[in-house]
């Protein structure tokens, strides 16, 4: 989404009163700065201009290290995101922050303006609605090996992890797109950047959420474990191996197919919702080879980066995208 799509967005689910007057973005793109200036107003009150940064999910350090560079701007700053969890909620109006969410919840305060909003759950799912879960598992295995899409379904979906249904559901999907077609010489993707783009897109609200996982501590060290196998490093990790080194871990992701009890003491690990190093499960079958597999690998390392929000972690992503995929955003 624009900045513009998110800010529509965002006011579309606030009250007919407050009116969205005009957003002029800014040319800045500096880290923590300001992404335009909005203008808004109340009735019977004059217009306030306020300086607005739009994120899409911003963590709570985020806030804190944003709050602390915009105390003594002449501008009132204001957070426009599509989500923001009740807990940030309540730390943004602890701390006098403005912000406004996707799901119409809002805290607003300016000369001639007062909003406070809350409870709203809104959804934090694909806005289209039309990608499964087995439709991204299909399309992984689909994009990062050329030659899987015209193996047997059940081969397809013994690299998937997805039922033999399921495959058909997912040709028939793609189908119905115009992302897929059949010719003499078989199977073939079509717009394949575009299907590299939805997947990234989506990975955070589809498929990633239903992934079971289970945050550890421990003194073991990343670079000291040997992978078994099947897993492979993700996020951070990934992200510095990928760069070659550009990016330093501070968060430690393990996608595994075992069970995480046992792969937690194995790592002599205690589970600790603050922990920094996080087991996620294995969404592929397991003969797929992800970690040996150059493209699969870095369109989830890619994915992973970019669902954290976080400034560096975008920068590392795109730096991988550079040098394996090269995924743009659609023209159209």
């Amino acid at each position: 989404m624009t900045e513009n799509d998110i800010i529509e967005s965002v006011f579309d689910q606030l009250p007919t009163e407050l009116r969205f007057l005009d957003f002029v973005p800014s040319q800045s793109g500096k880290d923590y700065g300001d992404d335009g200036i909005l203008k808004m107003s109340i009735p019977g009150s004059e217009a306030v201009a306020f300086k607005v940064e739009i994120k899409t999910q911003p963590r709570q350090s985020w806030l804190e290290q944003w709050h602390m560079r915009h105390q003594n701007d002449p501008l009132p700053p204001l957070v426009a995101c599509l989500y923001l969890s009740p807990t940030l909620q309540q730390y943004c109006v602890e701390h006098d922050i403005n912000f406004i969410d996707g799901a119409g919840n809002a805290r607003i305060v300016a000369p001639g303006i007062y909003i406070h909003i809350s409870g709203k759950k809104g959804e934090r799912t694909a806005p289209s609605g039309t990608v499964s879960v087995g439709i991204m598992k299909l399309l992984f295995v689909l994009l990062a090996d050329d030659k899987a899409i015209n193996y047997t379904y059940r081969e397809i979906a013994q690299l998937a992890g997805i039922s033999l249904g399921m495959v058909s559901k997912g040709f028939d999907y793609l189908e119905s797109k115009n992302l897929y077609r059949m010719s003499q010489g078989g199977r073939r993707l079509t717009r394949v950047n575009d299907l590299y783009w939805l997947w990234v897109q989506e990975y955070p609200l589809v498929l990633r959420p239903k992934l079971k996982t289970l945050k550890m501590q421990g003194e073991v060290q990343w670079s000291d474990n040997l992978l078994l196998a099947g897993e492979c490093w993700s996020g951070e990790v990934a992200g510095h191996i990928l760069s070659g080194g550009y990016l330093h871990p501070e968060n430690v992701k393990l996608f595994t197919p075992y069970s995480f009890n046992e792969r937690r003491k194995k790592l002599d690990m205690r589970p600790t919702p603050s922990g920094n190093w996080e087991l996620i499960e294995c969404f592929w079958g397991e003969t797929f080879p992800v970690r040996e597999n150059e493209r699969a690998w870095a369109l989830l390392t890619i994915a992973e980066l970019l669902a954290t929000n976080d400034d560096r972690n975008i920068e590392t992503a795109r730096k991988i995208n550079e040098k394996y995929l090269h995924i743009a955003k659609p023209t159209v």
